[in-house]
């Protein structure tokens, strides 16, 4: 977040942008998602970009990079909404539009903390209507490297929508969505304590030819093992 000199769209575009900031921060921290505002003012900040640049209550002029998305979502009210990615990504629910721009906007990141009040250019205001809230919230961690959702989520997202479309919809998970675009080879769980039971998962997976090749690998695996036997 950067102090910025007033740029070619007007103050009273900015300061408009800076209620809408005040508005979802608000509905974010009191819970207030039943009435369904806070996803179409989510949307319009996304979608938008207006987060990037806005006037606060309090005439403070407030600009991020594009890539400072998080510390805009995590940073104390008014100079951002004081919330938590986790629950932005948990309203944008099954919209894999939002979704896209979301994991775009949002690598993941080494644990931190939340940015706090900065030195801002302000712009003369009069009575600030509400007073300046600095509940400092929950930094984000960075999720597990490897195939875990999130990462999966965030490939579909920049590599093949038309799945994870598939996957916010629930006709999908996210894993099958991997296999699907051959960046995860298929895997299965086997009750090992069960012989009959294995055979019968490895028939259902693989298939009569698949399963039929295994069974040869085994017999010679099978004799094999008899021969080192002393």
């Amino acid at each position: 977040m950067t102090s910025e000199d007033e740029g070619p769209v007007v103050p009273g575009e900015l300061r408009e942008r800076g209620q809408l900031v005040a508005s979802l921060g608000s509905s974010l921290r009191s819970g207030a998602t039943s009435l369904g505002t806070v996803p179409k003012l989510l949307e319009e900040l996304l979608t938008s970009g207006g987060w990037m640049d806005f006037v606060t209550r309090l005439g403070d002029h407030i600009t991020y990079d594009p890539c400072e998305f998080a510390d805009f979502v995590e940073t104390v009210p008014l100079q951002g909404l004081g919330a938590d990615l986790t629950v932005v990504e948990r309203l944008i629910g099954q919209r894999p539009d939002l979704l896209a721009i979301l994991y775009e906007l949002t690598p993941p990141r080494d644990p931190g903390r939340p940015k706090t009040l900065n030195d801002v250019q302000s712009f003369p205001v009069g009575t600030p209507s509400e007073d300046q809230d600095h509940a400092v919230p929950v930094p984000r961690r960075r999720p597990p490297a490897g195939n875990n959702v999130e990462n999966i989520m965030r490939k579909l997202a920049r590599e093949r929508p038309d799945l994870l479309e598939q996957v916010t919809a629930g006709r999908m998970k996210a894993y099958t969505a991997a296999v699907e675009a051959g960046w995860r080879k298929p895997q299965t769980t086997i009750p090992l304590a069960d012989p009959e039971g294995i055979a019968r998962k490895l028939f259902d997976k693989l298939g009569a030819d698949q399963a039929q090749q295994v069974c040869a690998v085994l017999a010679e695996l099978v004799t094999e093992a008899q021969q080192d036997l002393p």
